[in-house]
């Protein structure tokens, strides 16, 4: 396997780019006149910023949805990187755990790396922080504008942001469209999940979205998804989808598994909190 088989790129509007990491790790490249606007950085495995130079020449800012570890791996390739207040001294972790237990689960899943990789040897280097992005904020790209909204629930520092050119609706790890939702992880937290869907689908309901993108799942055409979700979360903290399925998590263990239409759940009793 080579770099080009471990990355696809995916056109999918006018300058808007989906780059999937694996099969599985998804990120964004978005073109405006001036400059370019680069959002999370998978789990590192290639030179990202090699592939965007050979897409574009225009200058390239890099920001973070969230901070988890399969959304920082190429963050260090980028002198600065711009997240919410909440993630800014979480740039730079031992992620060994995380990296090693990966590769364990990956290759045990029967899936191969590329052959230059050095699975025994994969680290993920430290990012800086460069500024902060959050609730209000609003940047220019020349042409093509974005508007930052905070959306806690997958982790705190998790932010959505509204492109108003090409009508793009960018959910990092809240809304993952036929999918699962990650409540299993050490950061979430279920109580935060319905504002911030419903503050998404006050937005959808005042512009218009053609796209929804996440960190696992294919852009998605629905924005109806958003309110639907955000009844279900709220039916689900008020415990109205008792009792789970128990199902193996893989590296977080048992996990409470709930399926509803157009997504499942997984989740563990630290998140209910």
């Amino acid at each position: 396997m080579d770099t080009q088989d471990w990355y696809t790129v995916n056109e999918f509007a006018p300058g808007s780019y989906q780059i999937t990491e694996g099969g599985r790790f998804n990120f964004l490249l978005l073109l405006g006149e001036e400059k370019a606007l680069a959002i999370d950085g998978g789990i590192g495995i290639g030179d990202l910023r090699k592939l965007y130079e050979s897409i574009t020449d225009l200058p390239i800012d890099f920001i973070l949805t969230h901070t988890h570890w399969d959304h920082v791996g190429s963050a260090h390739q980028w002198d600065k990187v711009g997240v919410h207040p909440a993630g800014k001294d979480l740039l730079a972790p031992d992620l060994s755990k995380q990296t090693q237990g990966f590769v364990k689960m990956w290759t045990g899943n029967g899936n191969s790396f590329p052959d230059w990789f050095d699975a025994e040897n994969y680290t993920i280097p430290p990012a800086t922080f460069g500024w902060t992005l959050q609730e209000g904020d609003t940047f220019d790209l020349g042409g093509r504008k974005f508007r930052v909204f905070d959306t806690p629930g997958h982790s705190p520092c998790s932010i959505s942001l509204y492109d108003e050119r090409e009508k793009i609706l960018v959910s990092g790890d809240l809304i993952r469209c036929e999918e699962y939702l990650f409540l299993q992880v050490p950061t979430a937290v279920l109580s935060d999940y319905p504002p911030s869907l419903r503050k998404m689908e006050k937005l959808a309901s005042e512009v218009e979205v053609k796209w929804i993108t996440s960190g696992h799942t294919p852009p998605y055409g629905d924005p109806s998804i958003i309110g639907e979700l955000a009844q279900q979360m709220e039916e689900f903290e008020a415990g109205k989808h008792d009792p789970p399925k128990k199902v193996d998590g893989g590296m977080w263990g048992e996990v409470d598994e709930y399926e509803f239409p157009r997504v499942k759940v997984w989740i563990q009793d630290h998140a209910r909190k």
